[in-house]
């Protein structure tokens, strides 16, 4: 495939709330994913405007559970960022906003996005925007409640009979939200199906200034650049594409600056990023690292060129002195693989999406 230029005369910054961001290409929020390692890993690499953390559920930020203290780990290497919560109950929202601001924190982002059970079997998630009125009365009381930039990332709607993204969009700016987040599908679409470009377009259209950042299926540099020229968002946030190939917002970086080729990373780079995102999973987490990079390897294992067999070792490891042999092993044996498939993406989730 060609590379499409990104021709544009406006400038690679972007202003969200009282924070300036170098780049409009940011690191989505995945749960179970965006944890400190990995989006300080993928900040070396180049090229990320902004990073959001793993959904964090406000009652459990406000009582210190163990899971909120580990999501909340950050680092001067961890800037700029922004701290996701979420939760259905409003007065623990803004008090988990607040607790945010007094420790220290740049920005939050309240999630109506999350198709998953368990977050919307706690009223949070995408649920809150079946009842768009107390949506907007929930946003207004988080902002009222802050000085720092409140954003909001929601979904198209709940289904195709409900799309209130632009209704909601409208309101929540004049809330006094920075800035909008909309993931390109409905709930009960989860991540299957294709994005919704028209309907991210007519989210666009229905604010007045603030910046719509769009969502969902930018896989390659080519894709963010159709994001935005189909639907006239200010900036994209990439998720899953990010998994697939950690390289992306380099690439992303090198192509709006008029640069030709744009690089891919050489063999070296691609082990010297796994080693990478393994030492900062092992130096907060230690033993439990090994199991928390398991799953990471079954997104980016054919991206790093990792034959079949060591990515099944590593999707299995119990230690880093094992995890030095693997890599020892990847080093002699690099490009051997024989799928360019990632094993992530050729197993869907079992079950329909109510049961995720």
């Amino acid at each position: 495939m060609s590379m499409i230029q990104w021709t544009t005369t406006e400038a690679p910054e972007i202003q969200i709330g009282d924070r300036l961001l170098a780049s409009r290409y940011f690191l989505s929020p995945l749960a179970g994913y965006t944890q400190h390692a990995f989006r300080v890993a993928i900040r070396e690499l180049g090229g990320v405007g902004l990073c959001t953390t793993d959904l964090v559920l406000a009652s459990h930020l406000l009582s210190g559970s163990r899971k909120s203290k580990a999501l909340l780990t950050t680092s001067p290497a961890d800037r700029p960022l922004t701290i996701q919560i979420f939760g259905g109950v409003t007065a623990e929202l803004v008090a988990a906003a607040r607790w945010l601001e007094q420790h220290g924190y740049a920005a939050v982002d309240l999630n109506m996005g999350c198709p998953m059970a368990k977050i919307n079997g706690n009223g949070g998630g995408a649920r809150i925007m079946c009842s768009p009125d107390a949506a907007c009365q929930m946003v207004a009381e988080v902002v009222d409640a802050v000085s720092i930039p409140v954003t909001v990332k929601m979904r198209l709607g709940w289904d195709r009979d409900s799309i209130t993204a632009p209704l909601l969009a409208r309101e929540f700016e004049q809330a006094g939200v920075a800035a909008i987040t909309v993931h390109g599908r409905t709930r009960n679409q989860g991540f299957g199906g294709t994005v919704d470009l028209e309907g991210i377009r007519q989210t666009v259209e229905a604010v007045q200034q603030i910046p719509v950042i769009g969502n969902g299926d930018v896989c390659t540099v080519e894709d963010a650049f159709h994001m935005r020229q189909q639907t006239g968002c200010e900036a994209v946030s990439i998720g899953r594409g990010a998994m697939l190939d950690p390289w992306i917002f380099r690439k992303i970086s090198q192509a709006v600056s008029g640069e030709e080729p744009v690089s891919e990373p050489t063999r070296e780079e691609q082990i010297q990023f796994l080693e990478r995102h393994f030492s900062l999973m092992f130096a907060q987490h230690e033993l439990y690292g090994c199991r928390l990079i398991r799953k990471f390897v079954a997104w980016f294992g054919a991206r790093l060129g990792i034959p079949e067999d060591l990515e099944d070792r590593l999707r299995r490891l119990e230690s880093d002195e094992e995890f030095q042999e693997i890599v020892d092993q990847i080093r002699l044996r690099h490009g051997e693989r024989e799928s360019s498939v990632p094993t992530a993406l050729i197993k869907t989730p079992n079950g329909p999406v109510e049961r995720w």
